[in-house]
């Protein structure tokens, strides 16, 4: 992926805000800074000084939904800042068409109620880019096509 620099004494968005729709993605950076993690409601923090054999693992959607939550999918976007455009490869996991995400039994418990009900990824991929998703936060989707209940502010 290219990020272009943008114009001198500017700070723009290179990414939107997103919780990742692949199950879990594996990103590798060059020495440009720009990926930034959201930590708390509109505090985001930027990921710095990251060797260069460093690579950046992202919980995906359908994983927070198998873990029942014990695994967060946090926002993170690209903010780009400086002269130089920014480079970064990412390899993301996507299972075969027909997989269903489930809960594991030993994920649920009284402490820990079902979060998420049975889901096939390939339906729940296809309706995260669908006109009708358009219209809601996008962190918010895995709920809105799997929740059991509302989701809890963290």
């Amino acid at each position: 992926m290219k990020y272009m620099a943008p114009p001198p004494g500017e700070y723009e968005r290179g990414l939107f805000a997103h919780t990742d729709k692949p199950v879990s993605t594996l990103i590798c950076e060059d020495q440009v800074s720009g990926l930034e993690i959201e930590v708390n409601d509109g505090q985001w923090i930027k990921l710095t000084n990251l060797s260069p054999s460093s690579f950046v693992f992202v919980v995906g959607d359908p994983l927070k939904a198998w873990s029942n939550g014990r695994l967060k999918s946090v926002n993170h976007r690209v903010m780009m800042s400086g002269d130089k455009d920014r480079y970064s490869i990412a390899a993301f996991v996507i299972p075969n068409e027909g997989t269903i995400i489930k809960t594991p039994k030993e994920f649920i418990d009284d402490q820990h109620p079902r979060l998420f009900k049975d889901l096939d990824f390939m339906e729940f991929f296809l309706f995260a880019f669908s006109d009708p998703a358009r219209h809601i936060d996008n962190g918010e989707l895995l709920h809105v096509f799997a929740g059991l209940s509302p989701p809890v502010s963290n």
